[in-house]
């Protein structure tokens, strides 16, 4: 099959020649646009990002930041759930599950990035404190008022660490028992009790003075990280991309 007759003089394109020309021009352009359309993904993030995130995690810190990203990008479609639930993220198509653990993290074929160290401390409100005195040691919490995150089964304790290795380990009755730490936010800058949060949750509260730190110099222990999990490099979309970075 010709697709093209050539002699000495001239030089022709055949009939299927033509044809086969045109198909090949047509792909040519086709592959163009595809070109284009991921560069224009690249370049400016469109679609739909599926996202679950904790729910006090989502109203304290996550939410603002994802509605500034919303305003920014206006081509880009959001599906949230805000769950404390444990998620399947490949099972159920979750592009980008933002959930807090502590080291070590549990093996997992999704990656997963750091976001930001979430240290706790113990925090009361000024006039609770004022009724109760300044602590010099973690031993005398034990008579203060506390603020439990738990389940009513559960053993109400502060595990602090200081300076130089030192470990204390506070018993308390607590006042209020909760699983939501928004809740116990409002319940200490009311002076209810001590409690222990994030620091990141507390950051306009300390700076207004509703909520002071007490025993700075020791910490609760098992540091806490707030991780971004994705199904990994090959899996998400370039403005799944931009969403995580």
């Amino acid at each position: 099959m010709r697709l093209i007759q050539r002699t000495t003089r001239q030089f022709n394109v055949t009939e299927v020649g033509q044809t086969f020309y045109e198909h090949c021009k047509a792909m040519l352009v086709e592959a163009q646009a595809a070109q284009d359309a991921i560069a224009a993904l690249q370049v400016e993030p469109r679609g739909i990002v599926k996202l679950t995130c904790p729910v006090t995690l989502l109203h304290v810190h996550i939410g603002p930041m994802l509605a500034k990203f919303m305003a920014r990008y206006p081509d880009v479609s959001l599906q949230l759930e805000a769950t404390n639930r444990r998620v399947d993220v490949v099972g159920e198509g979750v592009d980008v599950a933002i959930r807090v653990r502590p080291r070590p993290f549990e093996d997992s074929d999704l990656v997963m990035r750091v976001l930001a160290d979430r240290g706790h401390r113990l925090f009361a409100s000024p006039d609770l404190i004022a009724r109760m005195g300044i602590p010099s040691a973690p031993a005398e919490l034990s008579h203060w008022p506390g603020l439990s995150l738990a389940s009513g089964k559960h053993i109400h304790r502060w595990e602090l660490y200081g300076p130089q290795g030192a470990r204390a380990e506070v018993h308390f009755t607590p006042r209020m028992i909760t699983t939501d730490m928004l809740a116990l936010r409002e319940a200490a800058m009311a002076g209810v009790g001590l409690v222990q949060l994030p620091v990141l949750m507390v950051k306009e509260q300390l700076a207004a003075g509703e909520l002071v730190a007490v025993l700075e110099e020791w910490s609760p222990g098992g540091r806490l990280f707030m991780l971004c999990s994705h199904p990994g490099e090959d899996y998400y979309l370039p403005y799944v991309r931009w969403s995580i970075f």
